[in-house]
């Protein structure tokens, strides 16, 4: 009776124009081609988020780098007054009024944050992990940088000339390209975030004049 029933159904299939080894055959094929597309998509969409994560990182640096020399580019009076490594005060214009700003970097907020005299602090740039700030100063008035500093206050010994500012921002992205091309960015230890660093130098103007 067994026997019966089989060849049936080999009989069946034959006249369906399938064997029972091409049906596995075919249903193997199937499976190989799913995890070839499955593989494929989630190839992409890493391709994807690396090339947005990228496109963003240029942009806010730029953003950044722009910002920050926008605010600090009206200076006014005696210009810089003092500066730490992740603060400055500076004298710059207000409405037509010299006025004292105070900038620092705020570690809890990740964020610079900026103060103006008799007022509270608000945030002045967001995302940022880190800042450090150099001091280029003339000591010997021949209007040439002699030396880096790591604080500044305004005196009549030395002139500043430039501020070199380092900034680490922080990137959004997701955890999937912590793995590949990706893995060489430096990655916050527990935020999906990747530090991007950011260098650039602001020169005072008319320092010489």
């Amino acid at each position: 009776m067994l026997k019966t029933k089989n060849h049936s159904l080999t009989t069946a299939l034959k006249q369906q124009g399938f064997t029972l080894l091409e049906m596995v055959l075919s249903t193997g094929l199937a499976a190989l081609m799913m995890v070839a597309i499955t593989a494929s998509l989630l190839q992409f969409n890493k391709h994807k988020l690396l090339a947005q994560t990228v496109v963003q990182m240029q942009s806010q640096s730029q953003l950044a780098v722009a910002q920050v020399l926008r605010d600090w580019r009206s200076l006014c009076g005696v210009g810089v007054t003092s500066g730490t490594t992740q603060a400055m005060s500076l004298m710059r214009q207000y409405q037509g009024r010299c006025v004292q700003y105070h900038y620092a970097y705020n570690a809890a907020g990740h964020s610079l944050t900026r103060r103006k005299s008799g007022g509270r602090n608000s945030g002045f740039l967001a995302q940022v992990e880190s800042m450090d700030l150099y001091y280029g100063v003339d000591s010997n008035k021949d209007c040439y940088i002699d030396q880096w500093r790591r604080s500044y206050q305004m005196s009549d010994l030395v002139v500043l000339h430039q501020v070199r500012v380092s900034l680490r921002l922080r990137v959004p992205t997701s955890k999937q390209l912590r793995t590949g091309i990706a893995s060489l960015w430096v990655w916050h230890e527990d935020d999906d975030v990747v530090l991007d660093p950011v260098n650039f130098i602001w020169r005072l103007i008319n320092v010489c004049a």
